[in-house]
């Protein structure tokens, strides 16, 4: 490209032309600053941070642990009781009797008896079904925990890969930009371009300026969420995950084995209910001492006696019915779990085969995205078109570029959200 000679510019082009160097140079000192600021917001990547230890860590400070060991040592008591020989504490009973402020010839009785309460029949079996019951549950709800929070985790990981590769575009094209102003100012300068091409070169700039803030607040707002709730400042350096070979939800998914442990739950604490009676049968040993006056001989005497409830407690009803209610709760969350699972399955079965096949499309764009911009490069250099058409192309090939690496992320992601919805924790 060849330049005309320089003639004499006006004083006041030349304060133009300097006032238009001295903005593009500060802009370019901003996108060099943008990108030092992006370096140092993101979060190191750790080799030695798998996606396993990640969860550990994450659910070790998840508040939920702390339900979860409050209701591990609820079913050791439930177990406990199940085991004991007695349903209840033996009680110890003792009185005297004496005539002395009455009569006072003497006369006296003593008693003392313990009582043994006793499990009524078929009680003592629905307590130990409970306590096995129980012990099923906790492991599920353990697992369901670890499910639930992995699915958080692979949310928040990719949307922070996402967020940060968007923000990294935003930045990498505010740069280039930068330095296509500077370009166009001194063409300018020199006459072969017109204010008009400048303009639209700082245009097209500011308004990367503004995607560029509006990305990366979009991160920080993802870095915030991922270290409130991880409670750490790196990520794992291996986010990818191998595509699931499951296709339904099976019965050993944490979320649908959690729903089917409590509803087996429920119905076994309502055999308890149904069998327990506030009123149970005891065996009574006592002791027996009395004197008629001051000179009968002292009696002593041994007895056994056997205690047994004429009906059920008044109370039972209504603790029965409060248990077939939980019963049926339980039985419609096994129903609305079961069905929210396979909305979830499908959603990311759609999401993983779209996203594969706009990455299919979207590869092929890019390489005859590829190709015209060579062209178009040509095209420009030798002055076919002018520099607002050059920055229109450019615009569309690098639009064309940053969706397809959008994509590549996506769908990683997608993959990430088809083997959580099936069931697989990290």
């Amino acid at each position: 490209m060849t330049y005309p000679a320089a003639g004499p510019i006006p004083a006041l082009f030349r304060k133009l032309v300097i006032c238009v160097l001295t903005t593009a140079t500060l802009i370019a000192q901003g996108a060099v600053w943008a990108a030092g600021v992006h370096e140092a917001g993101k979060l190191r990547l750790n080799d030695k941070l798998t996606l396993s230890s990640l969860l550990a860590l994450t659910v070790d400070r998840h508040p939920q642990s702390g339900v979860l060991a409050a209701r591990s040592a609820t079913v050791d008591a439930e177990t406990r009781y199940a085991e004991r020989w007695l349903p209840d504490t033996t009680s110890l009973t003792g009185f005297h009797m004496s005539d002395e402020v009455l009569d006072d010839i003497g006369a006296y009785e003593n008693e003392v008896s313990l009582s043994f309460p006793l499990w009524l029949p078929g009680e003592k079996k629905a307590q130990s079904t409970l306590g096995d019951v129980l012990s099923a549950s906790r492991e599920s709800d353990a697992a369901e925990l670890r499910w639930r929070v992995s699915g958080q985790l692979r949310q928040q990981l990719w949307e922070l890969k996402l967020t940060a590769r968007q923000w990294e575009l935003a930045v990498e094209q505010e740069q280039r930009l930068a330095e296509v102003l500077a370009q166009v100012t001194l063409f300018a300068e020199a006459g072969e371009l017109s204010r008009a091409d400048q303009l639209a070169t700082m245009e097209e700039l500011a308004i990367w300026k503004g995607e560029t803030m509006l990305l990366e607040a979009e991160y920080m707002d993802a870095l915030r969420t991922y270290r409130s709730f991880t409670g750490l400042d790196t990520i794992p350096a291996k986010m990818d995950e191998k595509l699931s070979g499951r296709e339904t939800i099976g019965q050993d998914h944490p979320a649908l084995r959690q729903a089917m442990d409590h509803l087996a739950e429920s119905s076994a604490a309502t055999d308890v209910i149904r069998e327990r009676n506030n009123l149970r049968p005891s065996v009574d040993v006592f002791w027996r001492g009395f004197s008629g006056d001051d000179r009968s001989p002292d009696v002593n005497a041994l007895g056994i006696g056997f205690a047994m409830p004429l009906g059920t407690s008044p109370r039972r009803e209504p603790a029965v019915a409060r248990a077939f209610e939980e019963f049926a709760g339980a039985e419609a969350e096994l129903l609305e779990t079961r069905r929210a699972l396979e909305l979830q399955l499908h959603e990311a079965s759609h999401v993983l085969h779209t996203t594969g096949e706009r990455l299919k499309n979207s590869s092929i764009m890019v390489e005859v995205a590829k190709e015209r911009h060579q062209l178009d490069k040509l095209a420009f250099e030798l002055g076919e078109f002018s520099t607002r058409e050059w920055l229109r192309r450019l615009s569309r090939f690098k639009e064309i570029e940053r969706l397809h690496e959008l994509l590549l992320i996506q769908q990683r992601a997608a993959i990430a959200a088809y083997n959580q919805a099936v069931g697989e924790s990290l």
